[in-house]
């Protein structure tokens, strides 16, 4: 029993590792592609590989599984274009840290949307991120960079995006709600991005190498493992491994983008980080 339960933690761990390696490989994708390219490849390939591996449990498709996921994706579209415009003007640590946030507005959107009051300790984490999120992104003029402004509004989009999953997983199947989201989002980006840029395949190794991890791992196979992984450990312990996102952001960052930091930013991820773990165990108790 212990050494199942350690397995599927090494597997959330994996999911970890992946999704903090998304802001990095995007930034890559976009030294050589446009954000509009980079999500219709990135979903569309995602979409092929989550649906070859998952067809058993998607078919038969039905109407309402293909409806849900319409309604979710639009919303989702959203998220990945703030993240990848945001990416292009912020480092990938500073939109790891940032994007993070969303566990911490989740309880505020449940309240709105579900009528789940939030405890009173989340107040004093939210004046702890605020402050975080200051020294994070202020510089020394005191201004914040519009690609961090980005990535905090996809922190928000994403905590919405997460209730709304929660409340319609209930009602059609979990597994063609998640995949059918790929395609759509594939067929936005593609729709909006093909009569301004029309289509191009970059001819460079570095961009599909990246592609294809982002599509492959960080989404197809970071999703799959997320399922499998959190059916045999709690949600807590889930949610607590996956706050360690922005740490594989940031030494990703550092090692491979060269991106460096000053000790005002360190100490705002810092604060943010602690934020992050706080909640999350808050959540076990």
């Amino acid at each position: 029993m212990l050494q199942s339960k350690t397995k599927y933690t090494v597997y959330m761990f994996l999911v970890t590792l992946f999704w903090g390696l998304t802001y990095g490989l995007t930034k890559v994708c976009l030294e050589y592609s446009s954000e509009l390219h980079i999500i219709s490849f990135r979903f569309f390939l995602s979409f092929i590989t989550s649906f070859f591996v998952l067809r058993k449990k998607i078919l038969p498709i039905q109407a309402k599984d293909l409806w849900y996921s319409f309604i979710l994706s639009i919303l989702l579209f959203f998220v990945f274009l703030t993240m990848t415009v945001g990416l292009k003007y912020t480092t990938a640590s500073n939109a790891g840290f940032l994007v993070s946030l969303s566990v911490i507005f989740i309880p505020f959107f449940s309240w709105i949307i579900n009528g789940e009051k939030p405890k009173k300790k989340i107040y004093f984490v939210l004046f702890f991120s605020f402050i975080g999120i200051a020294l994070l992104t202020l510089d020394t003029d005191l201004q914040v960079h519009r690609g961090d402004i980005l990535c905090l509004f996809c922190s928000i989009l994403f905590a919405l995006h997460v209730i709304f999953v929660g409340n319609f997983v209930r009602k059609v199947n979990p597994v063609s709600l998640g995949v059918f989201q790929f395609a759509y989002l594939a067929l936005f980006s593609f729709v909006i991005q093909y009569p301004i840029e029309g289509l191009y395949f970059p001819k460079h190794f570095s961009f599909w190498i990246s592609l294809c991890l982002l599509s492959v791992f960080c989404t197809s196979f970071g999703y799959i493992l997320q399922g499998i992984a959190q059916q045999n450990i709690s949600a807590i312990t889930a949610g607590f491994i996956l706050s360690l996102e922005p740490v594989i952001s940031c030494i990703f960052g550092y090692f491979i983008l060269q991106e460096y930091y000053t000790v005002q930013q360190c100490l705002g991820g810092i604060i943010l980080l602690l934020s992050v773990f706080y909640i999350s165990k808050g959540k076990e108790q």
